[in-house]
């Protein structure tokens, strides 16, 4: 595969991808624990046109093992701020949520979108406004071809 790619980028009108997903316990890039759980429905394409930058929204968790990962409590906290960011970002697939990972203290879910400004927007105005049991930031990056995603399959 390295240096090249016969991977092309897919068509949004081929959306949705069936949701398969798959999970796993490795290391990030300092060799800290982590834990991925990705959407691989993607993983045979070189992103998706027109959603050309990647947006991790990080949520430094509060209720976590000695381990630094979620307890129960922080686990069902967390998956509804999972289902928040789906329901602000998600909305007529202007971001596609492809994955998450949890290191200790902190998980971060991931999109691809095909519109930042608007992104920013939602997450100042509407993600803030569901989620106030925690913390969470917002990075968005350019990264056309899903160099991101392809690292955590």
């Amino acid at each position: 595969m390295w240096p090249f790619s016969t991977k092309e980028p897919l068509s949004p009108d081929k959306l949705p991808v069936s949701e398969t997903w798959t999970k796993r316990k490795g290391q990030d890039p300092i060799g800290r624990p982590m834990v991925v759980r990705v959407h691989t429905g993607y993983g045979k394409f070189r992103g998706v046109k027109g959603y050309t930058h990647q947006v991790a929204i990080a949520v430094p968790m509060i209720d976590t093992t000695r381990e630094g990962f979620p307890n129960p409590g922080e686990g069902s906290a967390l998956t509804r701020i999972e289902t928040d960011i789906c329901d602000v970002f998600g909305a007529n697939r202007e971001s596609l949520f492809v994955a998450t990972t949890t290191i200790p203290g902190i998980c971060e879910f991931i999109l691809y979108t095909r519109n930042p400004e608007a992104v920013q927007w939602k997450f100042d105005n509407e993600l803030l406004a569901r989620v106030f049991s925690h913390k969470v930031h917002i990075k968005i990056l350019p990264d056309k071809n899903w160099a991101g995603y392809q690292k955590l399959l």
